[in-house]
C-alpha cells in the first residue's frame, strides 16, 4: 500500500465516528430488547402468579367442607332412653343442622321420670369407673320409668392417646351408632369401656373401632362408611365446644368427664346419682 492509498486523518477520524455510532446503536438495540424482555417477564410472572392465586381460591372454594351437621337421634346433642315395662327404648329425632344447635329442651320426658344426663368421653378411664358402677342401677330406674337417661358423647380427651385422636374417633363411633343403629348404642357404649385402650397409648385403630362397633350388634354398610369417614367428625367438635363452653355444667376445675345433671342439676358429687335420682323423683 502506498501512501497515497492510506485513508487520510479526516476518513480516519469519520471512520471512527462511524463505528462509535453503529456501536452505541447497537448498545439501544440491546436495552431495549432487554427492557423489553424484563417487563414481558415480569408481566408474565404477574399473569403467572394471578392464575396460581385464582387456582387456589377455585380449589379452596370447591373443597369439600367438614360437615358440622349431627346425627339423626340426637336433637338435644344427646341420644335419649325411655323405658317401660322392663325395656329402654332410644328417642328417635331428626338431626340437627349444620348451621343448627342441639335443642335445649328434652325431646321426650315421660311424666313424673327423672331425667338424667350423662355426658362421656369413651376414652375416659373415670367414666368407665363411673359406667361399671352406676349403669345397671340407673338403667333399672329407667327400666321402671322412674327416670329417663341421656348419653352426650364429647371428646375431651385427644391429648391422652399420642396424637391419635382416638377420644375424636370413638366419640364419632358413638354418633354414627346413634344415627344408624340407636337401639344398639348402650351395648356398643359397653364393649368401648369394656375394651377400653390405656391413657399415654396410641389408643385403638380404626379397624378395632370397627371391631367393637360390630361386637356391639351395629351393623351395615351405612356404619362402616360412617366410621371410615369419619362423618361426624365436624359434629364432634361443635358438640364438644358448645358443652366444655357451657358454665352450668363447669365444675371447680372445669368441664371434665363424667359430668352427671340430674333434673338440670350437676352433681357435684357422682356418688350419690342413685340418690340423687331417688331424691327427684319423690
Amino acid at each position: 500500500m502506498t501512501n497515497n492509498d492510506r485513508p487520510t486523518k479526516n476518513e480516519r477520524r469519520q471512520h471512527a465516528r462511524e463505528v462509535s455510532r453503529q456501536r452505541a446503536d447497537a448498545e439501544k438495540r440491546r436495552k431495549r430488547r432487554n427492557k423489553w424482555f424484563l417487563q414481558g417477564g415480569i408481566g408474565l410472572g404477574i399473569i403467572a402468579i394471578a392464575a396460581i392465586i385464582t387456582l387456589v381460591v377455585v380449589n379452596v372454594n370447591n373443597a369439600p367442607a367438614v360437615s358440622a351437621a349431627g346425627p339423626k337421634n340426637m336433637a338435644t346433642g344427646a341420644i335419649q332412653f325411655t323405658g317401660e315395662g322392663g325395656e329402654v327404648t332410644p328417642v328417635t329425632t331428626k338431626a340437627v343442622t349444620a348451621k343448627g344447635t342441639p335443642s335445649a329442651v328434652p325431646t321426650s320426658n315421660t311424666d313424673g321420670a327423672v331425667a338424667v344426663t350423662e355426658y362421656v368421653d369413651w376414652a375416659c378411664p373415670v367414666c368407665k369407673q363411673f359406667e361399671a358402677a352406676y349403669a345397671d342401677q340407673i338403667l333399672d330406674k329407667v327400666k321402671s320409668g322412674d327416670a329417663t337417661l341421656a348419653i352426650q358423647p364429647v371428646s375431651i380427651l385427644d391429648r391422652s392417646y399420642q396424637s391419635s385422636r382416638y377420644a375424636s374417633r370413638a366419640a364419632n363411633a358413638a354418633m354414627c351408632v346413634a344415627n344408624y343403629a340407636p337401639d344398639k348404642f348402650l351395648d356398643v357404649q359397653t364393649q368401648f369401656f369394656d375394651n377400653q385402650p390405656a391413657e399415654g397409648t396410641s389408643g385403638l385403630t380404626n379397624a378395632e373401632i370397627a371391631k367393637l362397633v360390630k361386637a356391639g350388634g351395629a351393623t351395615g354398610s351405612n356404619v362402616s362408611e360412617c366410621l371410615s369417614t369419619e362423618q361426624f367428625k365436624g359434629w364432634v367438635t361443635k358438640s364438644t365446644k358448645l358443652v366444655t363452653a357451657d358454665e352450668a355444667l363447669q365444675g371447680t376445675l372445669g368441664f371434665g368427664t363424667p359430668t352427671v345433671v340430674v333434673n338440670g342439676k350437676r352433681l357435684d358429687n357422682l356418688s350419690t346419682v342413685i340418690t340423687a335420682i331417688d331424691a327427684a323423683a319423690k
